[in-house]
């Protein structure tokens, strides 16, 4: 994750697409593919999500960049909620992992019901019917198709995980559900009408910086310098343990979610949806949406230094407004593009990236 400018970065977000319910000109469905420490993984996963990973690879190759957004590199796939904007794309992605030889397994994130779980468990072969309380779009309904036609195991060439998580066990604290060599995902419920969980994505501490000088006014000969500098686990002449990043990516969501506050911090950036602006409010609320200016009170609530507004409505081409409602609130709002990098440093400089004809053009750093 070293970049031609020399800084190194501990979370890398790519971003593909921030439209919701349906494309746009210029703006896709929903998906993310995110370097951590401990691998890359998928937040999200909407229609044609293999070729826009591919598409940004090949353009990253073009510039010379050291990143990929490779998808046999990708360790998991962490789904918000079983809108099909949001997971649609992911069928047909294992088949092309499958027909470009992966071998190793792949872990299936996303919420679900007991309810929903239970009527899979009976052997319904169709989905529920809005009366029975469970909704048709759960995961667990969708889950069960996938597996029957083409997504289970025996089919594929490589080994799905297929995990899903009830609300039901989830409590306001969150629960871990994977670690990735150190780096914590978390699953947080939110508020959508359909089970949707929020994922907060925290690296393990690193080293402090370290200090040359000391290491030699301390007597050490270059060889033993040399290998104390190497030591990840020595804080042998270095400065203060730099602290854990945390990024946080909500999914659909009103913005009234108990455990959005000061308790799931520090949060360095929220990823949070802005469907809809101060007009339409009320319609943000009736189909479990959040309007920027509601997004960016979120972000101040639990303390995040940076809240990046994705999932817009298509009624809207320019978006500007949404930015300008969401600035009166928090004092550090970016309206994201399809495309935009969004990474954070080990030592805490967040950094947005845009993606033009042949580079990367920086317009947001934040220290």
């Amino acid at each position: 994750m070293r970049e031609a400018h020399g800084s190194y970065y501990v979370l890398s977000l790519h971003v593909l697409g921030t439209s919701s319910a349906k494309p746009t000109r210029g703006r896709s469905v929903s998906g993310s593919y995110l370097t951590t420490p401990g691998g890359a993984v998928l937040i999200d996963c909407g229609e044609g999500m293999q070729e826009r990973i591919a598409v940004h690879d090949r353009w990253l190759r073009q510039i010379g960049s050291e990143e990929r957004t490779r998808l046999g590199r990708v360790r998991a796939v962490l789904l918000t909620h079983g809108h099909l904007d949001h997971c649609w794309g992911l069928l047909p992605m294992l088949h092309t992992m499958d027909k470009d030889g992966r071998t190793a397994p792949l872990a299936i994130h996303g919420p679900t019901s007991r309810a929903a779980l239970n009527w899979v468990k009976e052997g319904h072969n169709e989905a529920p019917s809005l009366a029975s309380g469970i909704h048709p779009g759960d995961l667990a309904i969708q889950f069960d198709w996938w597996r029957r036609h083409g997504g289970k195991e025996g089919t594929l060439r490589f080994d799905v995980e297929w995990h899903l998580h009830p609300l039901d066990d989830i409590d306001l604290d969150g629960i871990e559900i994977l670690n990735l060599d150190g780096t914590q995902i978390h699953a947080f419920p939110t508020n959508h009408g359909v089970p949707s969980i929020a994922y907060r994505i925290r690296t393990p501490s690193t080293p402090g910086r370290f200090n040359i000088e000391d290491a030699r006014e301390s007597g050490l000969d270059e060889e033993s310098i040399r290998d104390i500098a190497k030591d990840s686990d020595s804080d042998e002449h270095r400065g203060p343990r730099r602290p854990r990043r945390t990024l946080i990516l909500s999914g659909d969501t009103t913005a009234d979610v108990p455990s959005f506050n000061g308790s799931i911090g520090p949060v360095d950036v929220l990823v949070h949806e802005a469907t809809f602006d101060d007009a339409h409010e009320k319609k943000a609320s009736e189909y479990g949406h959040s309007t920027a200016r509601q997004a960016a009170q979120v972000g101040m609530e639990m303390g995040a230094r940076l809240v990046a507004l994705n999932h817009f409505s298509s009624r809207f081409q320019d978006l500007s407004h949404l930015g300008d409602e969401a600035s009166e609130v928090h004092p550090n709002c970016h309206l994201l593009e399809d495309g935009d990098r969004l990474q954070i440093q080990r030592d805490g400089m967040i950094r947005v990236d845009r993606r033009t004809t042949d580079a990367w053009v920086s317009i947001l750093e934040l220290e």
